[in-house]
């Protein structure tokens, strides 16, 4: 198996194979290593012969077998990308008889053939024909960036479009962004969204401030969720109050908002847990997957709280989101119930 950088290390070096599955849980780094091999195996003028793009989840067997005989016209090879092919999942069955076929098939794939599964968050390793295409071809696993990884992503994100960020400044914007851990709601798309606002908004001007990070929606946003949970932490009811209020009156949803805070007391609970153990918020981080900024506010907060309590409150979150959607209590009277208990410790 490999990953990503490796991947591109192969593009670079034309070292591309004829047979590939691409998955996993960052899907812009995916659609991006899906843009490289098409930009580097065929010639815009020949894409439409030499390009074929099918739906996994309407195809045969047959369908795809065809599509891979087909010649390339005036290149070395012809490309047939298949998105979301659910086989490797599980959760489309092919009967053994075209499993076997499929396999046997992919053993002798054409020479002039470079057939490409993605667009998988996720495969099932177990199956035969996954197996099958880490034996006669490679399997690259698309892993989300850590924090080291993201900071120089943005860093060079904006000086391909000559702009400057500082390494301080991006490892603050790394920081407040909900992109690293388990539970981040946020993907590098998201973030490309909200550095395309910047480069806008700082129009002629190369260098980027923070304080032009800080005037941008998501990324002010994402301040005003620390500032939220730093007053849930120092159990300052009447500030936290003044925080959701400032936060849904700016557009946020009371569903987006109750998963943030959820998934902060989850990561409170965990840091609480491994600290009992002997852990410290460094270690943590590591542990855990959480940037190292979170697992140390994380760990400050977690000693206004029990375990039990904090067990407590996350059942308290399941029970108000169960009577929001059943329609037995309005959204934000019930987060604001919610917000009541967190502080009180």
């Amino acid at each position: 198996m490999i990953n990503y950088q490796d991947l591109l290390k192969q593009i670079k070096a034309n070292s591309l194979g004829g047979l590939y599955l691409i998955y996993g849980e960052e899907p812009y780094l995916m659609e991006d290593s899906v843009k490289r091999i098409i930009k580097h195996l065929i010639s815009p003028d020949f894409i439409e012969l030499n390009y074929t793009n099918l739906i996994g989840k309407d195809i045969s067997v047959s369908t795809l077998i065809d599509a891979c005989e087909t010649l390339p016209f005036m290149a070395d090879k012809k490309l047939v990308m298949v998105k979301d092919f659910e086989v490797l999942q599980g959760k489309k069955k092919l009967s053994d008889e075209e499993e076997e076929e499929l396999i046997k098939y992919l053993e002798g794939l054409p020479d002039t053939t470079c057939l490409v599964f993605y667009g998988l968050p996720s495969v099932d390793s177990r199956r035969k024909l996954v197996k099958a295409i880490g034996k006669y071809g490679e399997v690259v696993q698309i892993n989300k960036l850590k924090d080291k990884e993201l900071e120089t992503w943005i860093i060079k994100y904006f000086q391909k479009r000559g702009k400057t960020l500082p390494q301080k400044d991006s490892m603050t914007l790394v920081s407040n962004l909900d992109y690293i851990g388990r539970n981040a709601t946020q993907s590098l798309l998201d973030i490309e969204n909200e550095m395309n606002k910047i480069i806008a908004y700082v129009g002629d001007k190369e260098r980027i401030e923070m304080q032009d990070i800080e005037d941008i929606s998501v990324f002010k946003h994402q301040s005003d969720i620390f500032k939220l949970l730093d007053a849930i932490g120092a159990k300052n009811l009447k500030e936290a109050m003044v925080g959701v209020t400032d936060i849904l009156d700016g557009g946020e949803t009371v569903f987006k908002l109750m998963a943030t805070i959820v998934n902060q007391t989850k990561n409170i609970l965990m840091v609480k847990l491994l600290m009992e153990e002997g852990y410290n918020s460094k270690m943590i981080a590591t542990k855990i997957g959480i940037h190292p900024y979170v697992a140390s506010k994380a760990a400050t907060h977690s000693k206004g709280f029990t375990v039990s309590r904090l067990k407590e409150l996350l059942n308290k979150a399941l029970e108000m989101e169960y009577m929001i959607k059943s329609g037995k209590i309005n959204d934000r009277l019930a987060f604001e119930i919610l917000i009541m208990e967190l502080c009180k410790g």
